[in-house]
């Protein structure tokens, strides 16, 4: 458990190709937040760009003020802030989520970082007056991660996606060399966004040229007696070069299949899923699905 960071975005926003339930209403995102609690997952990971997620954390925190979670936030892609003005706006988070400081501040994705470049030092400065404790980026490809290992020395956290297709054949020696510079590394889209769940014979064709990767993960499920719930995260978990894997759920029940998929480990055959190699790697980031 103690690898685990809860994704909020769903407590914001309806979110996932899989996503059948919708936005919880705010009694069950308490209900989904106290069990995480309960359970020990003690890190959530939101934005402001996220709905109303960072106030429904907030709302949670003070009628639990014994259930404080440490927490990541980002930067919004389509702030207008000023130059000068982000120490001010990250403490105007602390207030609306309800805590003291933020574990990790971050650029919301590559893009915006390079477009706001100018905040940069006053990241730092916000990590060295201790409004958060660390500040990061989400990235999506190799080069960026390369880019920012290479040219910025402050971050101290990259999030990344890795799962059963953006797997260790596509992201390891990236990961390595972060991991060599004292970055931690944080992994997003286990589930690929809920693709991995999908049934095959109700497959959108815009995902057919990921049909034959998807059969061969049915074949590696069905040789092995997995579930894709279990084989999916335990695929991510059980890599030693992984800090933190984040999870997104939309239901307390989804939240308590994770945990007995958490616990439930398994030899996993990583050979023959890093042996997995998408060409179409297009394909791999869900805000290209769209296009």
């Amino acid at each position: 458990m103690n690898k685990i960071i809860l994704g909020t975005v769903q407590l914001g926003l309806d979110y996932g190709i899989h996503n059948k339930q919708g936005k919880p209403n705010l009694s069950e995102s308490f209900n989904i937040l106290n069990t995480a609690f309960e359970k020990g997952i003690r890190i959530l990971d939101t934005a402001e760009a996220y709905g109303n997620s960072q106030e429904v954390i907030g709302q949670f925190h003070k009628k639990f003020p014994n259930k404080i979670f440490n927490i990541i936030t980002k930067l919004s892609a389509n702030h207008s802030l000023k130059k000068g003005q982000l120490l001010n706006h990250i403490n105007g988070n602390c207030k609306k989520l309800h805590c003291k400081q933020l574990l990790c501040y971050m650029f919301h994705n590559y893009e915006s970082f390079k477009e706001n470049i100018h905040f940069y030092n006053e990241f730092v400065t916000a990590k060295k007056t201790g409004l958060t404790k660390k500040i990061g980026i989400s990235l999506y490809n190799n080069e960026e991660i390369n880019d920012i290992v290479n040219n910025y020395n402050e971050f101290d956290i990259i999030q990344i996606p890795f799962n059963l297709f953006d797997n260790a054949s596509k992201r390891k020696k990236y990961i390595e060399k972060a991991r060599k510079k004292g970055i931690e590394i944080h992994t997003r889209s286990v589930f690929l966004q809920g693709l991995f769940f999908h049934e095959l014979n109700m497959l959108p064709k815009k995902f057919d040229p990921l049909r034959p990767y998807l059969l061969s993960l049915e074949s590696i499920k069905k040789v092995n007696n997995f579930n894709t719930q279990t084989l999916a995260m335990q695929y991510v978990l059980q890599k030693k070069y992984i800090n933190y894997m984040l999870i997104g759920v939309e239901t307390e029940s989804q939240l308590l299949k994770n945990i007995e998929s958490f616990q439930n480990i398994i030899n996993i055959p990583h050979k023959d899923i890093d042996s997995i190699n998408v060409e179409e790697e297009f394909l791999l980031n869900p805000s290209n699905w769209n296009s």
